[in-house]
């Protein structure tokens, strides 16, 4: 009986610690947000073809536009996918051109933050072949 006394005693003083510290911060009984410092990439491009679905990444374009600033991006890490728009909300135009298919276009991809990144939206480009 006497261990399950002194556990509860511990805890009973280990909850009083805890709400003695929550109680610190005003407003968000939490605290502060703790951001890490991981990149985070606010859109993810699927290339691929339209027919066969095979991945066409490599070899191919991704164009970010908004406003006046524009991205492009050549490189795929995977030859399947194309990143861009790192830590950068917005509204975008996006284009994906590769050679042999149409140019891929989409507009109004909305990337949006909360306190620390951009929230990552992934989107697919169905390219079709030039005939």
């Amino acid at each position: 009986m006497r261990t399950w006394g002194r556990f509860i005693a511990r805890g009973t003083a280990a909850i009083g610690v805890l709400v003695s510290v929550t109680a610190c911060y005003e407003g968000d009984p939490w605290g502060p947000i703790a951001c890490t410092s991981q990149f985070v990439f606010g859109l993810t491009v699927t290339v691929r073809d339209q027919s066969s679905t095979l991945p066409k990444a490599e070899d191919a374009t991704l164009t970010l536009r908004e406003g006046a600033y524009v991205e492009v991006v050549t490189d795929s890490w995977d030859g399947t996918t194309l990143e861009g728009a790192g830590e950068r909300s917005g509204t975008y135009a996006v284009t994906v051109e590769h050679p042999g298919y149409e140019a891929w276009t989409r507009a109004g991809v909305e990337i949006t933050e909360d306190e620390c990144h951009v929230i990552p939206v992934s989107i697919t480009a169905d390219l079709i072949p030039v005939p």
